[in-house]
């Protein structure tokens, strides 16, 4: 294999896809990236059998052919290299030559043939969607993953396509968070638990303004657009039924602004207990008092103006996980619907229903 490229092409190829090699790994050849030409492009994938990322670098090929090098060294080989084309050549005993402007390495490849498959075998029933509109649904939602081993199926994001509409759903238990989008008429069914790792890749490597392709298929969730291809395998076991989670009928509804609210409770949550950061509410009409104490450290407390004017309620939630809540809404106006002390609270934006995030309540 002899090819050449541009360094810029190639280095934002390689940071695309050398995110998903693991630093440890059980076989030597998951720390390598695969370059293999196809036509006029170089082809650079990576994997760690889980999660799996293909981006395609256009190239000059003088000799087709396939090799695996070293993730890491080789993203910082070409990070500091020229602005400049630079060659890469294949030479017996899979050893690669590597020349940009007047620096060449040699380096140790090891046979493309052991490289684990990454591409599916299946015909996926492809969703189209804008890449905004996905990162930003997986922006509101991502924060609720579960990090508990022991509880594998909530370590990752629901994804459901259902006909006109895709949620995207996330849980650990404690909170809820959904994010819905209409989808155009064609779409089919399917639903699938996507990884953190996946979810977390997916959101650096999508921009503002492309339209991206989803599909869930043979166990595996894969997002395709220009040049780029992620593979991911689909997490095993039950997603809680999240509509039988969303409460219903709040009596108690508050709109309050959302800058003001993330204000008050950093301020007052500095004197929470550490661990929970637990943050009392008490309404009344016209009015929102927030408090927080530590026997250790002291007491605080602040109030609010708040459009309610229901019956006067206090309940107490985990402060981290409302200013999670209200971090991925983008107005400013906010509504938070409670029933009682003892049950779940909702927050969503004022102006739409295509996000919210379910908490439920500590006792304080």
């Amino acid at each position: 294999m002899e090819v050449q490229l541009e360094r810029d092409a190639f280095s934002k190829g390689l940071q695309m896809v050398q995110n998903i090699v693991e630093p440890r790994q059980t076989l030597p050849i998951l720390a390598n990236v695969l370059l293999e030409t196809e036509g006029d492009v170089l082809r650079v994938t990576a994997t760690d059998l889980a999660v799996g990322a293909r981006v395609s670098v256009p190239a000059k090929v003088a000799s087709p052919g396939a090799i695996t090098l070293s993730a890491r060294k080789l993203a910082e080989i070409v990070k500091e290299l020229p602005v400049a084309p630079l060659s890469l050549k294949v030479q017996e005993n899979a050893w690669v030559v590597l020349r940009c402007g007047g620096v060449s390495y040699k380096l140790v490849g090891l046979a493309a043939e052991d490289f684990p498959a990454v591409v599916p075998t299946a015909s996926p029933a492809w969703v189209a969607l804008d890449g905004k509109a996905l990162k930003e649904m997986l922006g509101r939602t991502a924060f609720a993953m579960s990090h508990d081993e022991s509880r594998y199926a909530l370590n990752g994001v629901l994804l459901s396509v259902q006909p006109g509409r895709l949620r995207v759903v996330a849980t650990d238990g404690h909170r809820l968070a959904l994010a819905s989008r209409a989808l155009p008429n064609g779409a089919g069914s399917a639903t699938g638990i996507v990884p953190r790792k996946a979810v977390q890749e997916v959101m650096r490597v999508l921009g503002a303004g492309e339209e991206v392709q989803v599909a869930l298929v043979e166990n595996q969730f894969i997002l395709r657009m220009p040049n780029f291809l992620l593979v991911a395998r689909l997490i095993e076991g039950q997603f809680p039924n999240y509509e039988q989670v969303v409460p219903k009928g709040h009596p108690c509804r508050l709109a309050v602004s959302r800058s003001a609210l993330a204000a008050a409770l950093r301020r007052v949550s500095v004197l929470s207990e550490e661990r929970t950061k637990p943050v009392k509410l008490l309404l009344s009409p016209g009015s929102l008092k927030l408090s927080a104490s530590n026997p250790e450290l002291g007491e605080a407390e602040e109030s609010l103006a708040v459009d309610y004017s229901g019956e006067e309620l206090a309940i107490g939630f985990n402060s981290r996980y409302v200013l999670d809540a209200l971090g991925a809404i983008e107005t400013d106006e906010v509504v938070a619907e409670l029933k009682d002390g003892l049950s779940p609270g909702i927050i969503r934006s004022l102006e739409g229903e295509e996000y919210f995030c379910v908490i439920m309540p500590m006792r304080i």
